[in-house]
């Protein structure tokens, strides 16, 4: 992602070490993802929005010796990050999704999560509206390659509290960075309608889900305590006194009535892959 992770407007994902974190944790469910691709050997693809490349790596293992992937990021300290941790096949670039300087029919693939957000300057995205990204990536990628966007699209957090959980995610900071006034064909579980506005034909959509269930590693306690902070934690102002009281009860990690004292605790999110060909 370019600058922050999930919710631009948090600067709490953009720390390196809650990054890693963060990227530990969704491991899993991104693996099965690219999996599902279909990368050919050999090919040549763009991590757009790489961050600190983590996932990167993991795309080139299935393309083989002979294949490359370039991940581009805005944030200078992230491409500082993946270049020292570089593995053959890949090669890292600071770079704006807004203006890739990529020639014509370069990529045999484009690969982006957690990116292309929509939304306003100040809360960290590229761009309100998706549409001249998704063009420029068409412009690209050579016939006949492919376009896969990857989006946090859900989350079920607080078992046995859905009224809080469902307040809490009406709130400015969870729905970010969509904001009100917005065109709600930006929003990004309308990103079939990007593709197919910018040329791509065979567009789809498909949800993927990673269950969480106790016990839970020291990892996933702190990546979804950092959730907790990205999501909810701007929402005082939005919520009643009780609600609040409640949230703190539950979600902040020095209370005694956490919510990851329930032994049963079970909860899941979900990352929803769109993807077209040129």
């Amino acid at each position: 992602m370019e600058n922050n992770i999930d919710n631009p407007n948090q600067n709490i994902a953009s720390n390196i070490p809650n990054y890693i974190c963060l990227s530990e944790f969704r491991k899993p469910l991104f693996i099965k993802i690219i999996n599902s691709l279909g990368l050919t050997n050999g090919s040549k693809g763009l991590d757009a929005g790489c961050g600190i490349g983590f996932y990167t790596t993991f795309l080139a293992e299935l393309i083989g010796e002979e294949g490359i992937v370039i991940g581009v990021d805005l944030s200078e300290d992230f491409i500082s990050y993946a270049n020292k941790n570089k593995r053959p096949r890949v090669q890292f670039e600071i770079g704006n999704i807004n203006s890739l300087g990529y020639e014509d029919n370069f990529f045999d693939w484009i690969w982006s999560a957690d990116t292309v957000w929509p939304g306003p300057k100040d809360l960290g995205c590229p761009n309100e509206d998706p549409i001249p990204i998704i063009k420029d990536f068409y412009r690209i990628l050579k016939p006949g390659g492919k376009l896969f966007l990857l989006f946090w699209s859900s989350q079920k957090f607080l078992p046995g509290y859905p009224l809080l959980e469902a307040r809490l995610n009406t709130t400015s900071s969870a729905i970010a960075p969509f904001v009100n006034g917005m065109n709600p064909k930006y929003h990004i579980l309308n990103a079939k309608y990007w593709l197919e506005k910018s040329g791509f034909k065979d567009v789809t959509a498909k949800t993927f889900l990673e269950d969480i269930n106790m016990p839970l590693d020291e990892n996933t306690r702190k990546s979804l305590n950092i959730f907790f902070q990205m999501l909810w934690n701007q929402s005082k102002n939005e919520l009643l006194e009780n609600e609040w009281k409640e949230f703190k009860r539950l979600c902040n990690p020095n209370s005694n009535e956490h919510i990851f004292n329930n032994q049963h605790y079970y909860g899941f999110y979900s990352y929803t892959l769109f993807q077209g060909i040129k």
